[in-house]
Order: C-alpha cells, then sequence, then structure tokens
C-alpha cells in the first residue's frame, strides 16, 4: 500500500512539473497563484472572501473561436493569466490564456484512441504486456506532445512522445 501512494505521488508530481514547463515563458518559469476561482466545493464563506479578477472579453471570445463545442467551462483568473477547465468533446480539458488573449497551452486528457499512430506502434511493439493508466496531450508553444503512463502486474512507466520519438522518463515497480 505504501509504494501505491508513492507510485501516485511520483505521478502527481511529474505531471505538476510538466504544467510547469508547459507554463514557463521567456525561459522563465513563473508560479502563478489565482487571485480568484470558481470552485463549486468551496463553501459560501470562502468564494465571498477572495479578490475576483475579470476574465476578459478577448480571452473569452478567443476560447470560444477556438473551442465552440466546449462545455463545463470554470474560469480562474491572475493579473497575467487566464485558466478555464472544460470538457471538449467529451474529453477533460485545461488551458492558459495571457490576459490579451493569447493561448498558452492546452491539457487534454486522452484514451488510445486519441494518441498519435506512430506513439500507439511503439507502446505494442515495446510495452505489448501493458495497458494505458493515464494520458494527455499537450499543446504549447506550436508544439503537440503527449504523455502516457503505462501499466502491467509488474508496476508502472511514463512515457513522453513528441515529434522526435519516445522518451521512458520514469518507471515504477509495484510490491
Amino acid at each position: 500500500m505504501k509504494h501505491l501512494i508513492k507510485t501516485f505521488a511520483s505521478i502527481f508530481l511529474l505531471t505538476v512539473a510538466l504544467l510547469d514547463i508547459a507554463h514557463a515563458q521567456d525561459g522563465m518559469v513563473t508560479a502563478s497563484i489565482p487571485t480568484s476561482y470558481n470552485n463549486s466545493f468551496a463553501s459560501k464563506d470562502e468564494k465571498n472572501n477572495k479578490t475576483e479578477s475579470a476574465v476578459s472579453e478577448v480571452v473569452t471570445a478567443k476560447f470560444a473561436a477556438l473551442y465552440p463545442a466546449a462545455s463545463g467551462q470554470l474560469w480562474a483568473a491572475t493579473a497575467d493569466h487566464c485558466y478555464v477547465s472544460f470538457l471538449n468533446n467529451g474529453r477533460k480539458a485545461k488551458a492558459s490564456f495571457t490576459t490579451g488573449g493569447k493561448l498558452n497551452y492546452v491539457i487534454t486528457d486522452c484514451s488510445m484512441e486519441n494518441l498519435t499512430a506512430s506513439f500507439l506502434e511503439t507502446i505494442a511493439s515495446k510495452y505489448a504486456s501493458y495497458q494505458l493508466f493515464n494520458a494527455i496531450q499537450m499543446r504549447a508553444y506550436g508544439t503537440v506532445a503527449y504523455q502516457a503512463i503505462i501499466e502491467n502486474s509488474k508496476g508502472f512507466i511514463t512515457l513522453k512522445y513528441c515529434g522526435d520519438g519516445v522518451e521512458e522518463m520514469q518507471q515504477v515497480r509495484k510490491q
């Protein structure tokens, strides 16, 4: 059980690290804590204590143009960025925009059907005994990359795929 907790903690930390990298601009990583949020789990008092930063019409118009089929939007804003979680064609996604409406990144949950053919071929040939545990697609700065966590009875492997091939990022053994 302790090993399983370590596995999930490792996966969580790797995903957070990838999100920070995708959020980097001009070679600098900046951590932003939203000054406002739309969290249905927060109590009424917690929501009333937050300072609201409005999401501009420029950002919402850009979002609507990029994702006309999006639903269930939850927005948050800081002085420099706007963040949105949403469903797009039944898939969970998160996006970041500058306050001027420029898209920084989009991270979308994936199933096997959403992965590229060459990534699927690599998984099928090198990792035939594994099944997909979790996968995401990351679009940032004109680049598309995928991260897949695959599992078998012995453990988990985190793979990263971009145009130049597949890289094994991490292996975690089950006990």
